[in-house]
């Protein structure tokens, strides 16, 4: 409640304070009797208090009314007015609470509108930047327009306080405030520099070197990471790093940061890193033995054997990896995967091209965890492989095969209806050569698990389902399907909906037709009633879930 009331200080749709015909007296306009309970501790709230004083009457009739008749009070009214507004500021307002508990209201607001706070008064100004409110610096919200003075009093009055801090596309955050904040903030457990392109490579490898309680760190983008600068040995505690696309660093680069970290690292991220040699992943391999996500996407110079040269010197415990656009993998990579982990769950291989329906049979019947799978523009597989992975992936939610233009109905048809993969929600057929029929399928084999669930609850005597309770729902994904139709895709809607979602080229066009409606019918309301407020369409658009897992 006293963290709503200082909210309703710092927004800027706060009651503005006027001054009335009384010189004396400043009248809080707009507020209700409602809004300035309580009056004092023994159950009066302010509505009595100004009755008690003798003020128009009429006022107090409606106490969510606002307080608008103040100013017609007479002289002596005024000068009960004035000392009852004492009372209530001396008393209530919080800058009469010990800064202990102010600091701990404050802790309970938005960092928007913590700052805000400051231009309220000085002593809030002063309480708002206390170092222990500020274990966690987020700038996201106004990444554009922080000035950077502004971020250096973040980061001083954070102190040891600050554990985690977010810069992301935050370019006043430059190299100078980067050393700042190696020198004030010591503690610092999580880093995120995306997009800081103003940062120099000696102040980011200054705070390296001093950040030893570090645990996370993303850099990704940045082209002042180079090899060089990853040369420290202090990050002991590092359990995340996500060094992508930092052009100006190699494989060999890596080496020094990634030792330093062994025991502790378990996530790896470091797409389109260039010269990833066979004996770079040998290092990684002997010096990572509890890494379990591991993100190589686009690093086109691995290849298969440089990949078993990581795997055979781990201990198996890998559990999400990212190979995409690795180009040169084929199946042998697949046989590899088979061999040395057991445990995986996530496997993203977009862009594979060399892949084949043999090398997915083998790796199907062999590592049976699977619970995101990515073949997107695997076009040399066929229905062959999705077969497989039916047959044998129970733990399987979503399965993407875009682009993959040999996959036909029968397939997906045996996918759904004859598969072990009872637990599938999300499936990518984009650019594929299936039918209406498909997702007709898709619509009966949802109306009848419904109708089974149904029935089985009044078979139980308590009203429980044997079966599961929640309804099966996929989400399909059809864009560019030559062969999918508006009539296929509404009559599958019409039969199972909302259990089943599709996503495809009509989804956008009634979108369009809705968003144009929706104008045309603002455009008109406005017409008629000449007011200056406009409705909002509903034009919320789709997001791909696409299975990118890292």
């Amino acid at each position: 409640m006293l963290a709503y009331l200082v909210r309703s200080y710092s927004s800027s749709s706060t009651p503005t304070i006027q001054e009335a015909k009384h010189p004396e007296v400043l009248v809080f306009k707009n507020y209700t009797p409602l809004d300035l309970l309580p009056f004092d501790g023994n159950g009066h709230d302010a509505s009595r208090g100004l009755a008690k004083n003798s003020f128009d009457l009429d006022m107090l009739t409606d106490p969510k009314e606002s307080i608008d008749k103040l100013e017609d009070l007479s002289a002596d009214e005024w000068e009960s007015l004035r000392e009852w507004e004492q009372h209530f500021a001396s008393k209530y307002l919080l800058v009469e609470l010990p800064d202990e508990l102010q600091i701990k209201i404050f802790s309970e607001l938005p960092l928007e509108d913590l700052l805000k706070s400051t231009v309220v008064c000085r002593k809030w100004n002063k309480l708002v930047f206390d170092g222990s409110l500020w274990s966690k610096i987020n700038i996201i919200p106004f990444y554009k327009t922080i000035p950077t003075d502004y971020l250096l009093k973040l980061i001083k009055a954070s102190s040891g306080f600050l554990k985690i801090a977010n810069f992301r596309g935050c370019i006043q955050f430059n190299g100078h405030a980067l050393r700042v904040l190696s020198e004030h903030c010591p503690n610092v457990q999580v880093m995120i520099m995306i997009g800081c392109r103003n940062l120099s490579a000696a102040s980011i490898t200054c705070f390296l070197q001093k950040a030893h309680q570090l645990r996370v760190l993303d850099v990704s983008g940045l082209d002042t990471v180079k090899n060089s600068t990853l040369a420290v040995n202090s990050l002991s505690r590092l359990e995340k790093i996500n060094l992508s696309w930092c052009r100006n660093i190699t494989g060999q680069g890596l080496i020094p940061l990634v030792t330093s970290c062994s025991s502790s690292l378990r996530y790896l991220k470091i797409d389109g890193c260039p010269q990833l040699d066979d004996a770079t992943m040998e290092t990684f391999g002997r010096h990572m033995p509890n890494l379990t996500h591991l993100s190589l996407a686009a690093c086109t110079s691995l290849t298969d054997t440089g990949l078993l040269s990581f795997l055979s010197n781990q201990k198996t415990k890998i559990t999400h990896l990212n190979l995409s656009s690795c180009a040169r993998l084929t199946d042998a990579t697949l046989r590899h995967l088979s061999q040395y982990t057991p445990h995986l769950t996530h496997l993203e291989l977009s862009g594979c091209v060399l892949m084949t329906d043999q090398g997915f049979c083998y790796l199907s019947s062999r590592v049976k965890s699977l619970v995101h799978l990515d073949l997107e523009d695997l076009q040399q597989i066929t229905g062959i492989t999705v077969r497989a992975i039916a047959n044998h992936q129970t733990d399987l939610q979503r399965f993407c095969l875009s682009n993959c233009t040999q996959i036909s109905d029968d397939a997906i048809t045996h996918l759904i209806l004859h598969g072990v993969c009872h637990k599938l929600q999300h499936l990518e057929l984009d650019n594929c050569t299936v039918t209406d029929e498909v997702l007709n399928t898709i619509a009966v084999f949802l109306q009848s698990q419904k109708r089974i669930q149904s029935e089985s609850l009044l078979l139980t005597d308590s009203g429980i389902s044997l079966f599961s309770q929640r309804e099966r729902q996929i989400n399909l994904k059809v864009l560019d399907c030559l062969n999918i139709t508006e009539t296929g895709v509404k009559n599958a809607l019409a039969k199972a909906s909302p259990m089943l979602t599709i996503k495809s080229f009509y989804s956008f066009q009634e979108n369009t037709s809705a968003t144009t409606l929706n104008t045309r019918q603002v455009g008109s309301v406005r017409g008629m009633n000449n007011t200056t407020h406009r409705q909002s369409g509903n034009n919320s658009t789709h997001t791909a879930n696409n299975c990118i897992i890292l």
